[in-house]
């Protein structure tokens, strides 16, 4: 059975069917109506029975302990708490809720994504798995601290130059989900994350990041936390940036 893992980012597709090679395939999409076509094409590649996650770039996210829900939690209760941090959804945009019920504090991710892309995908692949990016890095993190641990928290952050999806975790407990629509700068996103840490009390000298996507964009981290690239790997095409986090996306589906 063939395997397919998507990222959507209102432009360009993403993906990969997870070959030997590692090949990352990236298509410009200049209209939403041409997204069914081209997800049709995938389908004749991979068949129509593949194993399909998909997930979109950089979209805004919000950690909700389950503590502060009721306890058969509904969108009603949880949409007002990602509208206090993010605002109410606009021009086509859907929230959807995960739970995580696999960590040291049970937590749902509210998540917002684009309608269209998510009905596209749901017409053409009917046993997709949608898995916001926030999840994948989340996963990652933890794992990584299960095989070494952390003395702070562990940072998992995708970067690149049109943004950013980053998370943290202490142990197996998720503290802090956040994403950046542009940078400027490699600094953007680390004081992003060195915000964070100071907001909580957290000492940030002993914290790490792990990351994936484009080096330039963590330059000057090392001045504050030990940093790691999540895959060391030899990139010989600009998509190929890509592969580790799909490659994580594939490993937490």
């Amino acid at each position: 059975m063939g395997r397919l893992a998507l990222i959507w980012d209102g432009v360009w597709l993403t993906w990969t069917t997870f070959d030997s090679s590692g090949t990352v395939g990236r298509r410009e999409i200049s209209r939403q109506d041409m997204i069914p076509e081209v997800l049709r094409a995938l389908r004749n590649q991979v068949g129509a029975g593949a194993q399909v996650c998909h997930a979109e770039w950089a979209r805004p996210a919000s950690a909700i302990p389950l503590a502060m829900l009721p306890d058969h939690p509904t969108k009603e209760s949880w949409e007002p708490l990602h509208a206090m941090h993010h605002g109410r959804l606009t021009g086509g945009a859907v929230l959807t809720g995960h739970t995580l019920t696999s960590l040291s504090n049970d937590v749902l991710l509210a998540v917002s994504g684009d309608q269209a892309w998510q009905e596209a995908v749901e017409g053409v692949f009917p046993q997709h798995r949608h898995l916001p990016l926030v999840h994948v890095l989340v996963h990652d993190a933890v794992q990584w601290n299960r095989r070494s641990s952390g003395d702070a928290w562990t940072f998992r952050v995708d970067v690149r130059g049109h943004g950013a999806v980053m998370v943290a975790v202490a142990g197996e407990e998720v503290q802090w989900v956040h994403h950046l629509s542009r940078l400027g700068s490699a600094e953007d996103a680390l004081y992003a994350m060195v915000n964070a840490a100071h907001r909580a009390g957290v000492d940030v000298n002993a914290c790490r990041a792990l990351w994936s996507g484009e080096s330039d964009w963590t330059l000057g981290w090392d001045r504050f936390m030990e940093v790691h690239p999540a895959l060391d790997m030899v990139q010989k095409m600009p998509a190929d940036s890509w592969w580790p986090l799909l490659n994580s996306m594939g490993e937490c589906a």
